[in-house]
C-alpha cells in the first residue's frame, strides 16, 4: 500500500486520539442510557427548582446523543485514518504485506459477523457507527498481533 502520506509520528497522535475519543464517546452512550433506564439517584425535585427530571434528562440527551456524539465519532474515524496513511519507522515490502494481510481479514471478519447479525435479526436497525468502530478496531488489533506475531 503506497498511500502512506504521513510522517511516523502520525501514527501515534491518531491512535491517541482515537483511543480517547472511543472512550469519550463510549462513556456519553453508557451514561445517556444509565439516565435513561435508571433515571437519576439522589436528586429530588426540590433540589432541583423549577425543572422537572423530564428536562434534565432532555438535556442529557441532547449532549450525549446529538451533535457531541457525531463530532467524537468524526473524530475517531479521522484519527484512524490518519494512524492508517502514517508510515511506519521502517517502511518496507514485509509492513506493506503485514498491512495487507489485517485489512484483508478485518474485511472478512467484517462480512461474516455482518451476514451472522442479518440472519439473526433481519429486523435490526443500526447506524452505520455500529459497523464501522469494530472494524476499526478489529484492524488495530489485528496489525498489533500479526507485526509482533512475524518479529
Amino acid at each position: 500500500m503506497k498511500t502512506q502520506i504521513l510522517p511516523n509520528w502520525c501514527k501515534k497522535l491518531g491512535l491517541i486520539l482515537f483511543i480517547i475519543a472511543s472512550l469519550l464517546n463510549g462513556s456519553l452512550n453508557f451514561i445517556n442510557n444509565s439516565i435513561n433506564k435508571y433515571g437519576i439517584s439522589g436528586i429530588n425535585s426540590s433540589q432541583l427548582g423549577e425543572q422537572s427530571n423530564n428536562e434534565i434528562f432532555g438535556l442529557l440527551n441532547a449532549i450525549s446523543g446529538g451533535a457531541l456524539s457525531y463530532g467524537i465519532d468524526f473524530i475517531a474515524i479521522s484519527a484512524i485514518l490518519i494512524y492508517m496513511i502514517s508510515k511506519e519507522k521502517v517502511e518496507d515490502d514485509y509492513i506493506n504485506k503485514l498491512r495487507l494481510e489485517s485489512f484483508q481479514l478485518t474485511f472478512i471478519i467484517g462480512l461474516i459477523t455482518t451476514i451472522v447479525i442479518y440472519i439473526l435479526d433481519k429486523n435490526l436497525k443500526l447506524t452505520l457507527d455500529y459497523f464501522i468502530f469494530p472494524l476499526l478496531w478489529s484492524y488495530i488489533i489485528i496489525f498489533f498481533v500479526k507485526r509482533k506475531m512475524y518479529l
